[in-house]
């Protein structure tokens, strides 16, 4: 017998559970996939085709209960699988998913008891469009106001990605459920008056909470450091700087945006960089860390330090890189590395992993490198090893050796099957390190110094 009192039974609360942990998981590999159709076809809105696909879940655990505030929460429960597995975009998608749950509850609310398939097309579809508003919220603001049409269109692709793949699949898969018996119909909660205040109430509050704790969170103290590997550390500040900016445009998934900046080369210049520098750590006051290579610095003269904001409370963003992963927003510090190469040996050949030529292959994750966790940018082993040396047999081993000697050995297929276990590129104090690690955070060798195939 059901226990009175409670709005949300154990079932509900585990299935909600369930979708947000395939959600969160599934939303990665989603990305992948959309990130290729924008670097094959390379116009506005691509990548939001499969905007649907990430709000899916949430319809389900509405359909699924039967209950207001299922989607919200899902939603919750969704962004936080994403952000503790290492998405780039750090609590931002926490809020993302939080404000699609609230939109799914909210175009399902008035139609509770129809359940039919165009209230889930339509909440869908908001939902989806949603998540282009939000980021462009937290991005640097385009001065060229025509970019907002640009941005209407992406909107839209992503309207029809949620009516098609959060609506109509979403329905389609309820349907076949219930028919099919895996779950049983449930009816209609009645949601009274203090229950349909109080979920409203809360989700209002966590929006705008998670909202305001983002924004102020980007808020800066009016000033970066320039830290590292250079001869003259100091602290950049836009009131204390002959460095002029510049108005530079640069297309990011298939947009042109225009962005007033101070130019980052300039800006390193004054801390003259030492010879060997290679990498630009950019650190947020979110904890999210990328990094650009000199290589693109030198070839890429429209990268820049934007600043936004007034007086003290100046925030800086990254604009201009060719990595989206490396427009970073809320920079505190930035920091000059002097790069290694990691030696790979594969038969007679010797090569070399340099972490600038494999930066759209990486994601990132925290790991425990010994003095405390660090958020740590890696790349498949299996993908670096087929891509120096293709067609190498299955049943190769490959060895890896750390600084201290510690010796680990896998096959090759087992690496080319498992993109988990990766090459994590560790940027601190000026220098580069690896570590062999997978994306759950298990570190295997904390200084990798050698790969080798014999």
């Amino acid at each position: 017998m059901k226990a009175k009192g409670y709005y949300y039974t154990t079932r509900d609360l585990l299935l909600m559970a369930a979708l947000a942990a395939l959600g969160g998981i599934s939303s990665t590999y989603i990305n992948f996939i959309g990130d290729f159709f924008q670097s094959f076809l390379g116009f506005a809105g691509t990548t939001q085709w499969a905007a649907g696909l990430h709000v899916l879940w949430l319809v389900l655990a509405v359909g699924l209960t039967k209950k207001a505030g299922a989607g919200t929460i899902t939603g919750i429960l969704k962004g936080g699988v994403e952000l503790f597995s290492g998405n780039t975009h750090g609590l931002l998608v926490v809020l993302v998913d939080l404000v699609a749950g609230v939109i799914v509850d909210l175009g399902v609310l008035p139609f509770r008891r129809k359940d039919h398939w165009t209230v889930y097309a339509l909440a869908g579809g908001l939902a989806s469009a949603s998540n282009v508003l939000v980021f462009q919220l937290f991005a640097a603001i385009p001065a060229d106001i025509l970019t907002f049409g640009l941005i209407g269109l992406i909107a839209l692709v992503a309207f029809i990605s949620g009516v098609i793949f959060a609506g109509l699949l979403g329905s389609g898969i309820l349907v076949t459920l219930r028919k099919s018996g895996v779950v049983k119909d449930q009816p209609v909660q009645p949601l009274g008056k203090n229950t349909r205040w109080a979920l409203l109430t809360s989700a209002v509050l966590l929006v705008g909470g998670l909202f305001g704790f983002l924004k102020f969170s980007q808020t800066g103290g009016g000033a970066v450091t320039i830290t590292g590997a250079v001869q003259a550390p100091y602290t950049f500040s836009p009131h204390q700087t002959e460095i002029a900016q510049r108005l530079v445009t640069s297309n990011v998934n298939g947009l042109s945006r225009s962005y007033k900046g101070y130019p980052l080369t300039g800006i390193l210049g004054e801390a003259v960089p030492e010879e060997n520098a290679e990498l630009v750590l950019l650190k947020a006051s979110d904890g999210y860390v990328f990094f650009i290579s000199f290589e693109e610095l030198e070839s890429n003269p429209g990268i820049v330090l934007q600043a936004q904001g007034r007086k003290d409370q100046v925030a800086f963003n990254i604009a201009g890189p060719e990595s989206k992963k490396a427009w970073v927003n809320g920079v505190q510090e930035i920091e000059v590395v002097q790069s290694t190469p990691l030696m790979i040996q594969i038969q007679e050949e010797l090569l070399t992993f340099t972490p600038s030529e494999w930066v759209e292959d990486m994601d990132s994750t925290t790991l425990d490198l010994g003095s405390g966790p660090v958020k740590v940018q890696g790349v498949p082993v299996g993908i670096v090893l087929e891509s120096l040396a293709p067609g190498l047999d299955d049943d190769l081993q490959v060895l890896f050796e750390s600084a201290d000697g510690n010796q680990l050995r896998y096959r090759l297929e087992a690496l080319r099957k498992e993109d988990g276990i990766r090459i994590f590129v560790n940027l601190s104090q000026g220098e580069v390190s690896y570590t062999l690690a997978d994306l759950d955070g298990e570190v295997f060798l904390s200084a990798l110094e050698r790969i080798e195939i014999p």
